[in-house]
This record gives C-alpha cells, sequence and structure tokens, in this order.
C-alpha cells in the first residue's frame, strides 16, 4: 500500500519508519461513523483521521497528531477479524482510539444528543448527559 501523503511523519524514511506493528481487533470501519468518531474525538485531542483509499475496497486509516511527532495506521480489509496496527512517536494514537472507543462503547453508544459543551472563562469541558458528567480525555 502506498503512503504518499505523510513524508514529513516519515522524517524521509521508507515505509514504515520506525513504526511498530501490531494488530488489532478493533474494526476501523467501526470508529467511522460521524457520531462514534465525535465520542472519539472529544476524547483524543490535537489528532486527526484521514482516509487512504485503494482500488480494491480496503483502506488505511490514518491518525495524526497537530504536533507532528506522533501517528498510526489501521489497515481496513473486508472480511478480516484482525487488522494490521502501525504506530510511531510518544503518542500511541491508535490505542488512544481502542480507549475512547471502549469507553463510548460502555455509555451505550451515544449520539450527539447527549454530549453538550459548558464554556467558561477557565476554559471548555465536553459532557455526557449532564454538566457533572465530563468526557474523560485520553493521552498516551
Amino acid at each position: 500500500m502506498k503512503r504518499k501523503h505523510v513524508r514529513e511523519y516519515l522524517n524521509g524514511k521508507p515505509w514504515p519508519a520506525d513504526g511498530i506493528k501490531s494488530t488489532t481487533t478493533l474494526s476501523p470501519d467501526a470508529v467511522g461513523d460521524w457520531h462514534v468518531m465525535f465520542g472519539i474525538g472529544v476524547q483524543v485531542p490535537e489528532a486527526f483521521p484521514w482516509m487512504e483509499s485503494y482500488a480494491d475496497g480496503s483502506y488505511t486509516l490514518w491518525l495524526r497528531d497537530t504536533a507532528v511527532t506522533s501517528w498510526a495506521t489501521a489497515d481496513f480489509e473486508k472480511d478480516r477479524a484482525e487488522f494490521e496496527v502501525v504506530q510511531s512517536g510518544p503518542r500511541k494514537l491508535w490505542n488512544e482510539v481502542e480507549k475512547a472507543y471502549g469507553w463510548w462503547d460502555a455509555q451505550g453508544r451515544p449520539g450527539f444528543e447527549r454530549f453538550g459543551l459548558t464554556v467558561t472563562a477557565e476554559g471548555e469541558t465536553v459532557w455526557l448527559d449532564e454538566p457533572t458528567n465530563p468526557v474523560p480525555l485520553v493521552l498516551g
């Protein structure tokens, strides 16, 4: 699979550069719906996804941090039970996504309507169901 848009993350090294390979049972397809991505996104700060599609219907889900220090990929192939993951950098972004997905799932897979936001002079807090139930941040 070609990796054509991440030169700054690979530091000029060929794929997978210093990335560490592993596998996951969490399908990249399971985290792709808008409400799931929102639930994960509020827990995994300063990171963003990008999908690289291939002609056979497979794809690579890229996760990159805004500091350009960490990245992860999860390769989706139809009818697979395990998916290859490659991660690099101080943040293990796929691990963060798995933890955030686990939290979201344990909360009953909430949709947008269950989330709220409180903004004060001190900052913002995203919460689930009520302001006294802040959404936890996942780092590392």
